[in-house]
């Protein structure tokens, strides 16, 4: 299971992909994207997003490498997109190494997009600001990223197999419906917790 979680931190815009992948392993990934321009650049990344249209933004350079965020539409196959940072070498012969990213169907980045948008009139110079990322758990039925500030259930001494951090879906039973219904195929590990706490909560 996939997700995009979007929302303010501080003067800024937190995304939440997980899983994706970090250096090849699979990992949540947290982008702070700073407010550094009255919105505009958020503006540009949510309208580029919700369009399906590639971009490029925040570039960094260091000696003998640039660093950039992409969205990148349609890639690696029609109907997905990925958002990469991506690290590039001078020279003709140039390494171009993908450090992180997070692949998604085009519809679920729209989504995104368009609840960028919706957060970008929010940020003013009176928001809080914020120099680290909020911690987060990985929901332990849905992977869903759950922070302290998230809207969630925590279950402590759940039958045989205490759960914790379980996001709201999970705890209310609708990731497990959702997935009976459209008869996916589930991790066991994730089956196994879905279905103690719907014990639970029966």
């Amino acid at each position: 299971m996939q997700h995009l979680d979007v929302r303010q931190s501080g003067n800024g815009i937190l995304i939440t992909s997980s899983p994706a992948e970090i250096d090849g392993v699979p990992a949540a990934w947290p982008l702070r994207l700073r407010n550094d321009d009255d919105g505009q650049g958020l503006n540009e990344v949510g309208a580029a997003v919700t369009a399906g249209r590639g971009h490029v933004f925040g570039v960094t350079e260091g000696p003998g490498y640039r660093t950039v965020l992409a969205f990148l539409p349609d890639h690696p196959e029609d109907g997905v997109g990925t958002l990469a940072r991506v690290r590039t070498s001078e020279g003709p012969d140039g390494e171009v190494v993908f450090e992180r990213s997070s692949e998604r169907p085009m519809g679920l980045w729209a989504e995104a997009g368009e609840n960028l948008l919706r957060i970008v009139p929010l940020l003013g110079p009176d928001a809080p600001p914020t120099d680290e990322l909020e911690d987060c758990l990985l929901c332990p039925g849905c992977y869903r990223p759950v922070y302290e500030s998230s809207s969630s259930h925590i279950l402590v001494g759940a039958g045989p197999m205490p759960v914790i951090g379980l996001c709201r879906l999970c705890a209310e039973g609708t990731s497990l419906r959702s997935l009976r219904q459209a008869d996916v195929p589930v991790d066991p590990q994730q089956r196994a917790v879905l279905e103690t706490v719907a014990a639970t909560m029966a």
